[in-house]
């Protein structure tokens, strides 16, 4: 399995291909939460940086470069969110097919979802379905890279 580089990174939603990882509103409080938006080039609320814990295993940790924290969760049980928090949380991305990933919490089968293409929509943790577009994200490195 791959996983992508270290860096800086837009991640979009494979079935609502314009909607991508959002803190909404760079809010730092613990608990704010992660939503899809349509990309907007002019703020960092969606540039994360993805720091890889454990290669082999697929473990990483997302960290929002406008709000200096990391992606985690409000819970793991089917519907919770995935929010902004200043806790260290590492996730687990298993690849699909190439360059699509579903990102895992590492001590449950849940993965990332994205339950509709409106903005503010919030990011929740589902059971995975393998044909789930909806599960499936995309990491487009940022200049620099």
């Amino acid at each position: 399995m791959t996983i992508p580089v270290p860096g800086t990174y837009v991640i979009y939603n494979i079935q609502y291909s314009t909607l991508d990882v959002d803190l909404h509103w760079a809010n730092v409080t613990d608990g704010a939460p992660v939503v899809g938006y349509i990309y907007n080039e002019s703020t960092q609320n969606m540039l994360w940086n993805l720091q890889v814990v454990d290669e082999e295993q697929g473990l990483v940790q997302f960290i929002n470069l406008a709000g200096n924290n990391y992606a985690g969760v409000s819970g793991e049980i089917n519907g919770s969110g995935v929010i902004g928090t200043s806790i260290e949380t590492t996730f687990r991305l298993h690849e699909r097919k190439d360059g699509e990933y579903e990102i895992q919490t590492n001590n449950s089968e849940l993965v990332w979802e994205l339950p509709d293409g409106n903005n503010y929509t919030e990011i929740i943790l589902s059971p995975p379905i393998s044909f789930y577009d909806n599960q499936a994200w995309q990491f487009m490195p940022v200049d620099g890279n």
